[in-house]
């Protein structure tokens, strides 16, 4: 299962780094690393075992999300009716697209406090806080 997780994440995050022990490598090597460590530490049916996460990531990855987009599929898995429901399902704000993922950006709310005339496209943490006062002197 640990493996299973691991390959779903190394195939979503292929260029990032990580740490393995002492040792820095890419992302996707990850559950190879994984993969050696059990074979050394278990021995041969360890890493079978844990092989079969790797294996059975793959598939599903395949079928849920490699074949539909560039196989011109449908998904072989799809995630029950119930599931969706329950975690909030897909954001409405996003499409998938044949070339990535389409955002909508969401409706700009009017806000009642009157401004100080500075504006900026850069929102910061502190915009929201007021004014503030300083401390210590007059």
């Amino acid at each position: 299962m640990i493996l299973a997780l691991a390959y779903t994440y190394s195939q979503d995050n292929r260029r990032k780094k990580v740490n393995f022990f002492v040792v820095q490598l890419e992302a996707k090597w990850l559950p190879w690393a994984l993969l050696l460590m059990a074979l050394i530490l278990g021995g041969p049916q360890s890493a079978l075992v844990q092989g079969t996460g790797i294996v059975a990531a793959h598939l599903y990855d395949f079928l849920t999300r490699l074949y539909p987009t560039f196989g011109g599929g449908r998904n072989m898995l799809p995630t029950p009716r119930f599931l969706t429901k329950w975690f909030g399902g897909a954001d409405q704000r996003t499409q998938r697209k044949g070339y990535g993922t389409a955002y909508n950006p969401q409706a700009q709310q009017q806000q009642s406090q009157p401004t100080s005339g500075f504006s900026s496209a850069f929102s910061s943490p502190w915009s929201s806080r007021g004014q503030g006062r300083r401390l210590g002197g007059d």
